[in-house]
C-alpha cells in the first residue's frame, strides 16, 4: 500500500484538488471548485471532518474526507482502484455514525464496487442531487427589471459585503431571519478563505445589485483551465427578491464571464427530488440538463 497521511492544512486540499483534476471527466463526481468551497465557505471546521490522502512519492492516487460523523466523500485515481478497500477500511474505522457514501448511476462499476462492501442505495424517496450540464453556445442575454445591475467580485471586492449576500440568499424567509440551525456559518472571514483558494476568480463570482444596494443574488463559479469547466457552486438568491428572474439572470451573467476567459462547459449540482424542485428548475430554465444522478449508499456500522 503507498504511504497515507492525514489532512495537515490547505497544501493538502490542494493536493487532492491535483488528483481531483488529473482525473476528471464531464461524468466525475468531483470538480476542483466544490472541493475548495466546501473546504473553506466555514471557518474552523476542520477538527470536525477526518481527511487521508493515499500517496504513490509525491502524487495523491486516493483521499477520504468524512462529514458528519459517517458521510464519506473521496475519490480514487483508476490506475489504483486497488486502493478502494484500504480508503473505505479507514472510513469504517474512523466513522462515528451509520455509514453513507454516494455513487453516481452512471458509475455501475462504483455502484458495484460499494455493494461488495456491503452498502446499499436508498430509497428515491430519499434526497438526492442531479448533475446538470451545459455547453456555452447560444447564452441567451441577462435580462433585469429596472435598477438593478449584475457585478463581478472583481467589482465589488467586499468578502463582507459577499457573505452577507450569502447569508440572506441561504437562512433568510423573506422579511425576517430564519432562526438557527438553519443559519448560514459563511462570514466575511471565511469568505475572505475562499477567495484566497485555487482556482477562486473575482470575475467568475457575480451578484445581482438592487437599486436599494443590497447583493439580491449571487452565484459563484469556479473554473478548471484544463477542461475548460465551470462549476456552480454556490448559487442563491435572497427571499425578498425572489420571483423576479434574479436566479436566471446571476447565472447567465456568470455563464457569459465563464465563456470570455475560455470555458467550454458549465457544471451544476442542484437537488434533483421533489422535495426541493425550485433550483432543477432555475438551471433548466437556463439551458442546462441532466446526465446522472446521486445515489445515496448507506450500511450500517458493524461495531
Amino acid at each position: 500500500m503507498p504511504p497515507f497521511r492525514d489532512y495537515a492544512g490547505p497544501s493538502d486540499l490542494r493536493a487532492m484538488q491535483g488528483l481531483t483534476q488529473r482525473v476528471w471527466s464531464e461524468r466525475s463526481p468531483f470538480h476542483i471548485g466544490n472541493l475548495a468551497w466546501e473546504r473553506f465557505e466555514h471557518v474552523g471546521r476542520d477538527p470536525e471532518w477526518p481527511t487521508r490522502l493515499w500517496l504513490e512519492g509525491d502524487t495523491v492516487r486516493a483521499w477520504g474526507w468524512i462529514q458528519d460523523g459517517g458521510h464519506l466523500y473521496f475519490q480514487i485515481d483508476p490506475a489504483r482502484a486497488d486502493l478502494f478497500d484500504d480508503v473505505f477500511a479507514w472510513f469504517e474505522a474512523t466513522a462515528t455514525g451509520d455509514l453513507t457514501t454516494v455513487a453516481l448511476d452512471n458509475d455501475p462499476d462504483g455502484v458495484a464496487r460499494l455493494a461488495g462492501r456491503g452498502y446499499r442505495a436508498l430509497g428515491e424517496e430519499h434526497p438526492f442531487a442531479l448533475r446538470m450540464s451545459r455547453t456555452l453556445d447560444d447564452l441567451p442575454p441577462v435580462v433585469l427589471p429596472g435598477g438593478f445591475h449584475a457585478l463581478s467580485m472583481a467589482q465589488v471586492g467586499d468578502p463582507e459585503r459577499r457573505a452577507l449576500a450569502h447569508r440572506n440568499a441561504w437562512s433568510r424567509i423573506a422579511g425576517r431571519e430564519a432562526d438557527p440551525p438553519g443559519r448560514s456559518r459563511v462570514t466575511g472571514e471565511s469568505y475572505r478563505q475562499v477567495m484566497a483558494a485555487w482556482p477562486y476568480r473575482p470575475d467568475l463570482d457575480w451578484v445581482i445589485e438592487a437599486p436599494d444596494g443590497r447583493l439580491a443574488a449571487n452565484a459563484c463559479l469556479w473554473l478548471d483551465e484544463v477542461h475548460g469547466a465551470g462549476l456552480f457552486e454556490p448559487v442563491g438568491t435572497d427571499a425578498d427578491f425572489r420571483r423576479l428572474g434574479l436566479g436566471q439572470a446571476v447565472c447567465l451573467a456568470a455563464l457569459h464571464a465563464l465563456r470570455a476567459v475560455g470555458g467550454r462547459i458549465a457544471l451544476v449540482g442542484p437537488r434533483g427530488d421533489d422535495g426541493y424542485p425550485v433550483p432543477r428548475a432555475l438551471y433548466a430554465g437556463v439551458g442546462f440538463t441532466a446526465y446522472a444522478r446521486d445515489i445515496v449508499h448507506a450500511r450500517k456500522r458493524l461495531a
